[in-house]
């Protein structure tokens, strides 16, 4: 009879390993990019005159980066 618990060596369904210590980073600084991008974002609802200022743009776009990071750390795991 063979044993159920092992697994064939070569198994097609396995996860690949991944840094803990690198997803960690990229969750952190995904985050960190986040916030501004959330804080224009409550200026812009608040605001009198919304999307008058340049950096408006500028500022989110560095938010959307956030959210990719955010994203493909996910991913990782």
């Amino acid at each position: 009879m063979s044993s159920l618990d092992q697994s064939p060596p070569n198994s097609p369904w396995q996860p690949r390993q991944s840094s803990g210590c690198l997803t960690s980073f990229m969750l952190f600084l995904g985050v960190i990019l986040l916030l501004p991008g959330v804080l224009c974002a409550v200026l812009i609802v608040t605001s009198v005159e919304p999307g008058r200022d340049p950096f408006t743009p500028v500022v989110m776009l560095i938010a959307l980066g956030g959210v990719v990071l955010i994203v493909l750390a996910r991913s990782r795991k």
